[in-house]
């Protein structure tokens, strides 16, 4: 990135941003956008379902393939919103985030990280289960285990290791992340994100933030890891999806819980 007049580093990031680069008030604000748009396209979506009779509100549970296609109608109008206002907030273009073609040694770095989250992911779920007592299911794999026909268990496989890759880390790193890390060391700016990443895949109820939500907050930090190395967001998707790709062909071919 350019560095003259009017782009200052900021000393605890590893990319100089503008001055005025990720102001608090208008990063807030626009966080707060994600979040209507998140709500409006759920709430929308569900109104139409029940309309069409495809959604019963009797039952407690949506069916797993209104699920599938809730989360898709969802995601895509936030990741849309995303796109178009990250580059604002962060004063640079999309490129300047890390959309870019990766280099051979960001490929590498990603395949070392999905390969350390396979790990460190896995270890610690094992490590908090069997110190608890529980075997608690992250909220994709038991819809997986929902899903009866092989079109729905296509597209869950496209949602998993495409697109759900692609909006997740255009929303904690490109987003969450960077934000922090302009302000903050990079090291806590990994640990913060991580943290909301890890929490936000554990909602379901108080017990799996420790036995999912933990673990996936270390998966976190290796993204945030390899995001901060690459400096190249294409990366962090070939992480992210090599590492759901093992969860979903582990359940698929081999059984696994």
């Amino acid at each position: 990135m350019r560095n003259n007049s009017t782009w200052a580093p900021s000393a605890p990031s590893p990319i100089n941003w503008p001055r005025e680069a990720w102001n608090p008030w208008f990063t807030v604000l626009a966080f707060v956008g994600a979040v209507v748009v998140f709500v409006v396209a759920q709430t929308a979506y569900v109104v139409a379902a029940v309309a069409l009779h495809a959604i019963d509100l009797r039952h407690p549970t949506i069916p797993g393939g209104q699920m599938l296609w809730l989360q898709l109608f969802t995601w895509l109008p936030v990741t849309v919103y995303l796109l178009f206002v990250t580059p604002l907030v962060a004063k640079t273009s999309l490129r300047g985030l890390g959309f870019r073609a990766p280099s051979a040694r960001d490929i590498g770095i990603a395949v070392i990280g999905a390969f350390a989250m396979v790990v460190l992911v896995n270890g610690a779920g094992t490590i908090a289960s069997e110190m608890l007592h529980r075997r608690d299911t992250e909220t994709a794999i038991a819809l997986l285990h929902q899903l009866k026909t092989p079109f729905e268990k296509v597209v869950f496989v496209l949602l998993a290791c495409v697109f759900a890759p692609f909006y997740e880390e255009l929303t904690f790193r490109v987003f969450v992340f960077n934000s922090l890390s302009r302000y903050v060391p990079i090291a806590i700016a990994m640990i913060v994100s991580g943290m909301f990443f890890g929490i936000l895949h554990s909602l379901d109820s108080a017990p799996e933030i420790l036995t999912v939500g933990v673990p996936l907050a270390i998966g976190g930090i290796v993204l945030a890891y390899v995001y901060a190395s690459t400096k190249c967001f294409w990366a962090n998707v070939v992480t992210h999806a090599l590492f759901n790709a093992v969860s979903v062909v582990s359940i698929l071919f081999f059984h696994a819980a």
